[in-house]
């Protein structure tokens, strides 16, 4: 177990990378958990540090609907009856998890889906139970604390429900997706946006805070962010350039440019091919929509 001191009362349980996730407590007037996609036995040890118990949270709020930020949420519900807080956006896929397969691009008619679902019950256990949100967040919503304050922040891209949160206090905001993982910007469902996420991003770099939270970060605390989040920011071009060089040089289809991975070292896994997919389906809309190629009876060929 191993946890990240941010400020008085205020702390990262360390989940790492996924299909972990970083995981914020907050002790102040309630115990509050931001995803609770961490090592559930981690974030135990840790509050016993504290002289705190699973029982006494008070609130968990969720970034977004992806299964390894929400994976503990109705486990820890269970144990302590806290509330469940979401956006407008994630609450109702939460509240209906077939709803939230289909958003995520698994409906039934994805040949992958049951391959996606086995994965995240043997890596997620416990994402995919039904609950209920008790209370539903817009852009903008303030959690009062007592001596600390959060602010949710719309930041879509990564998928349409992705926010973050700010803590004004200590003036940092956990980013929970916009990760500044050396995998860099990920954007691998149907509904996911590369423009929505440019923006997001650009959204935080030109804010004015002390530091941000990184969602999968070992080190989550990053304090040099504006700089981290243009480095970022820049993978997502990259990987452009190298689906139009795969176009030049003769791949004439979505699965001929798959056949040599761009964004994962590895497509032996269907979950992850599919996951390849759709993120370079964007940057192929992305490469037509600026008139670098077009697409010929079903071939893509560069202009």
């Amino acid at each position: 177990m191993s946890y990240s001191k941010l400020a008085d009362n205020m702390y990262v349980v360390i989940g790492g990378a996924f299909p972990k996730c970083n995981t914020v407590v907050i002790i102040a007037d309630e115990i509050v958990i931001i995803d609770p996609g961490c090592v559930v036995e981690d974030l135990r040890r840790f509050l016993m540090t504290q002289d705190i118990q699973l029982k006494d949270i008070g609130t968990i709020i969720l970034s977004h609907i992806h299964p390894d930020h929400i994976t503990h949420a109705m486990r820890l519900n269970r144990l302590s009856n806290c509330r469940i807080a979401a956006n407008e956006i994630t609450a109702p896929l939460f509240n209906n998890k077939e709803e939230m397969k289909r958003f995520l691009g698994f409906d039934k008619g994805n040949p992958v889906r049951k391959l996606w679902e086995r994965f995240v019950d043997e890596r997620m256990y416990g994402a995919l139970d039904e609950g209920r949100v008790d209370e539903v967040l817009c852009d903008g919503d303030k959690f009062n604390l007592g001596e600390v304050t959060l602010r949710t922040l719309y930041t879509p891209g990564h998928l349409p429900d992705h926010m973050c949160i700010e803590l004004l206090e200590p003036n940092l905001v956990f980013t929970s997706d916009i990760d500044l993982t050396e995998f860099g910007p990920y954007y691998g469902h149907p509904n996911s946006s590369i423009s929505d996420f440019e923006s997001s991003i650009r959204k935080l770099r030109y804010g004015s805070y002390d530091g941000i939270i990184s969602g999968h970060l070992k080190d989550p605390l990053v304090l040099d962010y504006k700089d981290r989040l243009t480095a970022y920011s820049r993978q997502i071009g990259m990987r452009e350039d190298l689906v139009l060089s795969a176009i030049l040089e003769g791949a004439k289809t979505i699965p001929e440019i798959t056949a040599n991975p761009i964004i994962y070292p590895s497509l032996t896994n269907p979950v992850f091919l599919q996951f390849e997919t759709w993120m370079i389906e964007h940057h192929v809309a992305s490469l037509l929509g600026n008139g670098l190629i077009e697409e010929e009876n079903g071939k893509l060929v560069a202009v």
